[in-house]
């Protein structure tokens, strides 16, 4: 776990996925989604098949199986069918506006041009057989359901830890249930809360406090790295928008050899004692964060904000100005990033959004 750690979690992380899951995807509890993912293991195995013997038939105009060296039939999700595009070098997204027989020839034709090597294939044993990941035999799986259990120990010995409330199904106005808890066929998403113990923002004139979070994603079928993000912030909206989000602590390892394993285990006791520590070390940090200045006057804030960060002159000083509408010192570290923060929530681009929260950690870092 580093402070300084650059996440691309930010405010907005949670909302997207609150917005965009299946009903089918979301779970009410750390447990049902735990019970789910164990199931789905149960059904799920792995096993290396040589790329020579990888080949794709046409089934009818729009479908394609994969047959396997022992002749066996295995539909593809969306998902293995890109990554099986990708091993035979072909577009995905061209081979899908093809015919499915002429995809399939293109498929074959590339598998038979590449060297001779091995790939995991992550199949479904129950019917209908599929293949959910086709990957390299470097690729090394760490289960959800093991990531779940952990979770749940932590939520058993401290039960402030907990998922919050969102409207269901991602409907704004509708009924609001615990959210934050999805599972799909190519990832899971956790988001959890510390709603009881808060720490004193002495830059926030409501006195409302600041929290925990973390959210975890993982990902077994080599869709994403395995994550870990602690942060603190100021209140969740029903749709998840996270209000004074700042970056804490940041766990990120690559599905890749043993050493994900070897990683995630050497630091489940240091993530632990993050998540369920004292406060007294957020509290050190806001403490500098509050009284730490970038500068003695906002054309000196301005100037060394736009100096030691991507931003431009415009975007610092937009900041600056929201931030003295809102914070009670915009000239100090928390202040500005604040500002600064609330400049990424009014922001409709995806990658503005993203350099500006990756702005605010890289200066909140310099309280550290």
């Amino acid at each position: 776990m580093n402070g300084a750690f650059v996440s691309a979690v930010s405010a907005y992380t949670a909302h997207r996925e609150w917005a965009t899951r299946p009903p089918d995807e979301r779970y009410s509890s750390v447990s049902a989604l735990y019970d789910a993912a164990r199931s789905r293991r149960a059904r799920i195995g792995a096993r290396a098949v040589d790329t020579a013997n990888l080949r794709t038939e046409a089934v009818a105009t729009d479908a394609l199986v994969l047959n396997d060296a022992f002749g066996v039939r295995l539909g593809l999700t969306h998902w293995s069918f890109e990554q099986l595009a990708g091993i035979a070098g072909a577009p995905p997204k061209y081979l899908r506006s093809l015919p499915a027989a002429i995809a399939s020839d293109a498929i074959n034709y590339g598998l038979r041009r590449q060297a001779r090597d091995e790939h995991q294939l992550f199949v479904e044993h129950d019917d209908p057989r599929t293949v959910h990941a086709i990957t390299s035999t470097r690729y090394a799986r760490v289960h959800h359901d093991e990531l779940a259990g952990r979770v749940l120990d932590l939520m058993s010995a401290h039960p402030a830890w907990h998922l919050p409330l969102g409207y269901k199904d991602g409907v704004f106005g509708a009924e609001r249930v615990p959210s934050g808890a999805y599972l799909g066929d190519r990832d899971m998403f956790l988001f959890l809360v510390d709603g009881n113990r808060d720490l004193e923002d002495p830059s926030d004139s409501t006195q409302a406090g600041l929290f925990r979070g973390f959210i975890l994603r993982n990902s077994d079928v080599g869709a994403a790295a395995l994550t870990l993000d602690l942060f603190l912030f100021r209140a969740v909206c029903a749709n998840h928008l996270i209000w004074g989000f700042q970056h804490v602590a940041g766990f990120r390892r690559r599905h890749v050899g043993a050493s994900i394993q070897e990683a995630w285990t050497s630091s489940l006791e240091e993530v632990r004692a993050a998540l369920d520590a004292d406060p007294s070390a957020d509290r050190t940090l806001l403490l500098r964060a509050t009284t730490q200045e970038l500068g003695p006057t906002r054309e000196a804030v301005i100037d060394t904000v736009a100096q030691r960060v991507d931003l431009s002159v415009k975007q610092a000083t937009e900041a600056y100005l929201v931030a003295e509408q809102y914070e009670s010192n915009p000239r100090s570290v928390w202040g500005y990033v604040q500002g600064l923060t609330r400049v990424s929530q009014r922001t409709p681009w995806q990658d503005g959004r993203f350099a500006l929260d990756r702005a605010a950690g890289r200066l909140l870092a310099l309280a550290h």
